[in-house]
């Protein structure tokens, strides 16, 4: 459903969020060292989020990542907006152009209430939500290691 870039996204900005202040920036190769992702892709990534003041950065030797107040109040559909788009959540389930209520497909009816549900979702919960269960204990955002 959501793009890999989108995925990181999320991952990267609840990371950056939990663990970066204005005073402790991260760095992209901590960022994508610590969640396990390619580095190059990441970048290309948070630049776009940079761009939209999704996420703050700051060139130089202390430069870096951090998330200003205004940015961990920004709802999940605002990124996935800026990653992927939100044809997701008006396309039809079985790709078709012509699908609609006056014209469904056999899948619209079923497809149309977790689309829709995952609409509602997305635009309720905000990046705070998320870091607030990870500082709770209660969620995590990294891959456990393997041994």
């Amino acid at each position: 459903m959501l793009s890999k870039s989108c995925v990181y996204a999320l991952r990267s900005i609840v990371y950056i969020g939990h663990h970066a202040t204005v005073e402790h920036k991260l760095g992209i190769k901590e960022i994508a060292d610590e969640l396990d992702l390619p580095v190059h892709f990441l970048s290309k990534i948070l630049q776009r989020l940079v761009k939209h003041n999704i996420v703050q950065s700051v060139k130089g030797p202390h430069g870096g990542f951090f998330l200003n107040d205004k940015s961990k109040e920004t709802n999940l559909l605002s990124i996935i907006d800026v990653i992927d788009g939100l044809a997701f959540f008006t396309n039809c389930g079985l790709g078709l152009k012509e699908c609609s209520e006056t014209h469904p497909c056999p899948l619209h009816d079923d497809f149309k209430i977790y689309r829709d549900g995952l609409y509602f979702l997305f635009s309720e919960k905000k990046i705070s939500d998320l870091i607030t269960k990870i500082e709770a204990g209660n969620a995590f955002i990294r891959n456990l290691p393997q041994y």
